[in-house]
C-alpha cells in the first residue's frame, strides 16, 4: 500500500441516497492523507450531492451501468462494454490514481479500477463480489449501518480518526428556516412506497400545519394529488433543483417520506423524520440498524406489526414529532 499516495478515488456510481450515506469517507480519507488528491466518481445525477464537499478534490462523472436506477441498459454486456471503451473510464485512468475504493464492491467495480490501472484496490467481501482482485477488503455485514460499514476503508488505510457517521451536505448559503412539515412520496419501486392513498390520508389530517410536497418529475401526479384543494398543502414536486431540495429540507420542521433520498437528507440536518416502509421490507429493526439515524423513526413490518401502518396507526407518531402549532 503506499505509504503517503498522491491521489484516492472513490467509486460510488449508486443512486442519491447511496451517496449520501457513505459521505463521511471523505473527510476520514482527508484526515488520515491531508495532502492527497481526492477524486469522487459519482454518476451526473449525483454531482449535486458533493458541491462545496471541503474533503473532495475533483468530482469525476462515472455513469456507470450497474448498482442503480438511473443508466439502462444494465446487465454484463452494458458493464463489459463501459468498462472497455467509455472515455469517463480513459479520464479516469489519466489521473493514475494509487489508491482505488469501490464502496460498493462488486465486480465491475472491482474490473473498473484495474481498467484504470489503479494498483491498490479496496472492495468488500460477502456482498455483490469482486473482492478477489482487491488487496484490501471490508466484510459485508447486515446488522452494521452501511455509513459505518463504509468508515471501515478508512480503518483499513490506517485511519483512527473517524468523523460521525453522519451524511454531510454543504450548502453554500444557511437555508431561511419555515414552518413546514415535507412530504416525500416517491423513491425506489413501488413495493418499498408506503401506499399513495395513505399519504393522501394523512396530509389531510395535518390540517391546518403547512406542509409541501417533494418530489422528481416521477412524483407530478402524487403531488397533485395530494394537494388538490387543500389550502394548508404546497405542491413543489419537479419544481426544484437536488440542491434547492436539499436546502428546503435544512429548513424545514421535519419530514415524512418513503425509505429514500429524503431520509439521508434528513439526517445530514438532524431533521426529525418519519419513515413508513412498504411490504418490500419485512424486517424493518434490520432496515433501522443498516439505513436510520436517531433523529429517524421508522414505521414497517416486524413481529409486533406484521402488517403495512395505516394513517391511523401512524398518527400518534405523527403527532409526536410534529404537533400542532
Amino acid at each position: 500500500m503506499p505509504a503517503n499516495p498522491r491521489s484516492i478515488f472513490v467509486l460510488r456510481n449508486n443512486d442519491i441516497g447511496d451517496l449520501l450515506i457513505v459521505t463521511p469517507l471523505f473527510e476520514a480519507l482527508r484526515r488520515r492523507f491531508p495532502q492527497a488528491h481526492i477524486i469522487a466518481g459519482v454518476g451526473d445525477w449525483n454531482r449535486d450531492v458533493l458541491q462545496d464537499n471541503p474533503y473532495v478534490d475533483e468530482i469525476l462523472p462515472l455513469n456507470a451501468p450497474w448498482h442503480n436506477a438511473q443508466v439502462q441498459p444494465q446487465g454484463l454486456a452494458a458493464a463489459s462494454r463501459y468498462i472497455a471503451t467509455s472515455r469517463e473510464v480513459s479520464e479516469l485512468a489519466r489521473r493514475k490514481c494509487e489508491i482505488g475504493i469501490d464502496v460498493l464492491g462488486s465486480p465491475q467495480g472491482s474490473l473498473l479500477l484495474m481498467r484504470a490501472g489503479i494498483p491498490w484496490r479496496l472492495g468488500v467481501h460477502g456482498y455483490a463480489g469482486g473482492d478477489t482482485a482487491a488487496q484490501q477488503w471490508v466484510t459485508y455485514d447486515d446488522s452494521e449501518h452501511v455509513g459505518r460499514s463504509a468508515l471501515r476503508f478508512a480503518e483499513l488505510l490506517g485511519a483512527t480518526e473517524l468523523p460521525e457517521n453522519r451524511p454531510q451536505i454543504y450548502l453554500s448559503a444557511p437555508p431561511p428556516p419555515h414552518d413546514a412539515i415535507l412530504i416525500s412520496p416517491g423513491g425506489g419501486f413501488l413495493e418499498k412506497r408506503w401506499s399513495l392513498a395513505y399519504f393522501d390520508a394523512l396530509v389531510g389530517r395535518l390540517a391546518p400545519r403547512r406542509v409541501i410536497i417533494l418530489g422528481g418529475a416521477r412524483d407530478v401526479e402524487a403531488g397533485a394529488l395530494l394537494a388538490r384543494d387543500r389550502a394548508h398543502v404546497e405542491d413543489r414536486t419537479a419544481q426544484l433543483s437536488l440542491r434547492q431540495t436539499f436546502a428546503l429540507i435544512a429548513g424545514a420542521r421535519g419530514i415524512i417520506c418513503n425509505p429514500s433520498m429524503a431520509m439521508h437528507a434528513a439526517a445530514a440536518f438532524r431533521k426529525p423524520c418519519l419513515v413508513l416502509l412498504g411490504e418490500y421490507f419485512s424486517d424493518t429493526p434490520r432496515h433501522n440498524r443498516q439505513w436510520t439515524y436517531p433523529e429517524t423513526k421508522v414505521l414497517g413490518l416486524d413481529p409486533q406489526h406484521p402488517s403495512i401502518w395505516t394513517p391511523e396507526e401512524a398518527w400518534p407518531m405523527v403527532e409526536q414529532l410534529f404537533p400542532r402549532p
